[in-house]
Parts: C-alpha cells; structure tokens; sequence
C-alpha cells in the first residue's frame, strides 16, 4: 500500500470515528429531552439522515480524491514514438520504466499510470522539464534489425 493510500484510508476512518461519535452525541441529547414516542420518531429520522448525509460525504470525499487525469500525447512517425506527459512531482521522484510493450511512470503526490503501447519499445531520450515529461521512443524491432 502506497503512502498516499495509507493516508486516505486514515483521514476516511478519523472520519468515520468523528462522524459515529457525532451522531451518538446528538442521539443520546435527544433521547434526554424528547422521551416517549416523539423521541423514538426524532432520533430514527436523525438516524436515517445522518446515515444518508454520512454516505453522500463520503461519495463527495472519493470523488475529490479520484486520480486527477494528467494530459498525455502520443505521436507515431515511422518508427519513432513520442511521449509528452504531464507528471506531478519534483524531478527525483519521477520515473518511468519500460517493460514490453508497457511504459510505466510514477511521480510524485502517489502518481501511477501505465501506457500500453502498440510495439515494444526501447527508450531513445528523455527530459522532464517543469512537470512535462517528453521521451522519444524506438521500436525494439528496428533496434534488432540494425544489430543484424
């Protein structure tokens, strides 16, 4: 588990945790000034909208937390590609790694993407300059070819 993972899954249950003793505190003020039958309806509809609200607040939170889609551009010219990828982080976390036909980068903030790309490749050059990182890339093929 990433720390960027580990991070959510602590602020989503210190969360949980204030948002249950929240509702047990405004249970019990309700059932010490609303007694009888009055007090049942009151506190199962607060029970019911808070569990409602409790839900809608955590839709809200991992929607906000979704993986921010970064601009990626892939170009094809012969047997050269070329990568252009915004990639969030300082130069020392970021990295990229061919494997196959896969291209993986990580960057910083927890960033992971993984690019299938037609062919396998091998890496011509890279740069990352203010968060874009540009690579050319060669077709493994041609590479074999030329060591023939």
């Amino acid at each position: 588990m990433g720390a960027g993972a580990l991070e959510r899954s602590r602020s989503s249950l210190t969360l949980l945790i204030m948002l249950m003793l929240l509702g047990f505190l405004i249970l019990m003020v309700l059932m010490r000034f609303q007694r009888g039958l009055l007090g049942l309806i009151l506190t199962g509809i607060i029970a019911i909208l808070g569990f409602y609200w409790f839900r809608e607040l955590k839709k809200a939170l991992e929607q906000g937390r979704s993986v921010r889609e970064y601009p990626l551009e892939v170009s094809e010219e012969d047997d050269l590609i070329s990568l252009t990828a915004q990639i969030p982080g300082p130069e020392d976390e970021v990295s990229f790694e061919v494997r196959g036909n896969k291209l993986f980068l990580r960057g910083g903030m927890g960033f992971r993407r993984v690019i299938r790309l037609p062919y396998r490749v091998r890496i011509l050059s890279s740069s990352y300059i203010n968060g874009v990182l540009h690579l050319k890339l060669v077709k493994a093929d041609v590479i074999e070819r030329e060591n023939r």
